[in-house]
């Protein structure tokens, strides 16, 4: 359906038709395609027939994410390309920053306690699609990951949990000292300080 929306399908009616489903099935996925944030109504359109106009709808910006699976295979190319021109101190540098600006894009934390920040740096792991608890110690906490959002750019690049690293400093102004496992199955691990 998300794709008929995009390719220029946009009522009820014409999606029904090009399924071969009924209006009302379309309207229940369309409700829940609404909800989940991945398409929106853009307008109304009069249909030329007697009765009422149709609702038009579009992808959101998180609808076309839905659709692409180019992000994990580019990214890993991204990371493989850098690996290959630069050194771990200038690999490391790149996805640092490429972290902060990415922190850019999402709300700031708030600045209280050591354990209410990493609690939003938790919740910023889980929000990229990663899983994460966290492990008071005395003087930090640890951010303990099942997975890693990143995993298919780790496994060719480990450097890359460096962007994660970046990310949270940034997002939640605590210093993350980066303890991560690598190899098939990554994982993220942070020791998060004030």
């Amino acid at each position: 359906m998300l794709d008929l929306v995009r390719r220029g399908e946009r009522t009820v009616n014409t999606l029904a038709a090009r399924l071969r489903i009924s209006d009302n099935a379309v309207r229940i996925h369309l409700v829940a395609l609404e909800r989940d944030g991945l398409v929106v109504r853009s307008g109304i359109v009069r249909t030329g027939t007697a009765g009422q106009p149709a609702a038009e709808y579009e992808l959101t910006p998180a609808g076309e994410l839905a659709l692409s699976v180019a992000y994990p295979a580019a990214l890993t190319a991204l990371t493989a390309a850098a690996g290959d021109r630069l050194d771990t101190r200038a690999r490391r540098a790149l996805f640092m920053e490429a972290g902060r600006k990415l922190a850019e894009t999402m709300p700031a934390a708030d600045k209280g306690s050591l354990q209410e920040r990493a609690t939003s740096c938790a919740a910023l792991i889980e929000s990229l699609g990663g899983s994460a608890t966290l492990i008071a110690g005395r003087g930090h906490v640890t951010l303990q990951g099942a997975g890693c959002p990143l995993a298919a750019a780790v496994r060719n690049e480990s450097g890359t949990c460096a962007l994660i690293e970046g990310l949270l400093e940034a997002h939640a102004g605590v210093d993350a000292e980066q303890q991560c496992t690598h190899g098939d199955r990554p994982a993220c691990r942070f020791r998060l300080t004030a």
